[in-house]
């Protein structure tokens, strides 16, 4: 199936593909490891600077690899903002675009989305909107978020699609980037309005940290696509560490991370377990 057909069938059995980041092929090696023991479609998703650190075409090849082992893997360049980048992105043979516009005014963030829908006319590319600004990054924070003034409006966010023609619109309704100790309360009779006047999946940005409750209500609202980054950087520091502490001496970097991949899966099939509760 296609990334579209894969978002579709989603939306209409109610549940959602996950998005996981990476840096690392090893950390990319444990998402698809999990995709494939659930047998569950997956976003790998990365960000401009893990796009940068990586290579969009080397981000690709490796997909394309992994592909072999389990087919249903999408690549997404998440947050993007920067339009030729975004191209450059296209050219590599990303599955999807993100054009995170949220810092723009309406007015110039649907000029900017157009311009990016615009280029995959004819294309099998998903395009991602964002209206509603989420807040954070993806860090591990003590205490709690700041107050979120930017939430979506139900109103905008319909301005929004139809002007723009997105296939799927990331929102605000206080879920943050990155995990907090006191993580914020949802809005869900904003997603509940927002849901009902729209007829495109919606993405929940900031899916770490957020409870498993809050998760399968959103889902149930009318998200397809969960973002997760932060909660697999923390395994994959966790166990960073372990294995130098426990290892001094050794400096041969595929023993060293030898459980990165292990640890990273482990994690992803947790929320697999989470998202894809209506299509496991």
């Amino acid at each position: 199936m296609s990334l579209k057909e894969n978002l579709e069938k989603a939306k209409n059995e109610k549940w959602a593909l996950g998005q996981f980041n990476f840096s690392t092929v090893e950390q990319m090696k444990g998402i698809v490891e999990a995709a494939k023991e659930k047998n569950v479609p997956v976003i790998l998703g990365t960000s401009r600077g893990e796009s940068q650190f990586l290579g969009l075409k080397e981000a690709v090849a490796l997909r394309d690899v992994l592909r072999e082992k389990h087919s249903d893997i999408y690549l997404n360049l998440d947050h993007g903002r920067d339009i030729e980048w975004i191209k450059k992105a296209i050219e590599a043979g990303y599955d999807m675009i993100h054009f995170d516009g949220s810092d723009l005014s309406l007015e110039k963030n649907i000029e900017k989305t157009k311009e990016v829908v615009s280029m995959v006319a004819g294309k099998d590319i998903v395009i991602e909107g964002e209206i509603g600004k989420v807040g954070g990054g993806s860090n591990m924070h003590e205490g709690a978020p700041k107050e979120q003034k930017d939430l979506t409006s139900t109103e905008t966010l319909v301005k929004f699609i139809s002007e723009t023609d997105v296939d799927l619109c990331a929102f605000s309704i206080g879920n943050v980037h990155g995990v907090y100790t006191q993580m914020p309360e949802l809005d869900f009779d904003r997603l509940t309005d927002i849901s009902e006047k729209t007829d495109i999946g919606l993405v929940m940005h900031g899916g770490s940290g957020i409870s498993t409750s809050d998760l399968k209500t959103s889902i149930e609202k009318g998200v397809v696509k969960v973002n997760v980054n932060t909660e697999l950087r923390n395994e994959w520091r966790k166990e960073i560490e372990r294995s130098f502490n426990e290892n001094p001496n050794t400096v041969t970097p595929y023993k060293l991370f030898k459980e990165v991949s292990t640890v990273i899966s482990k994690k992803t099939k947790e929320k697999i377990n989470i998202f894809y509760e209506n299509s496991i």
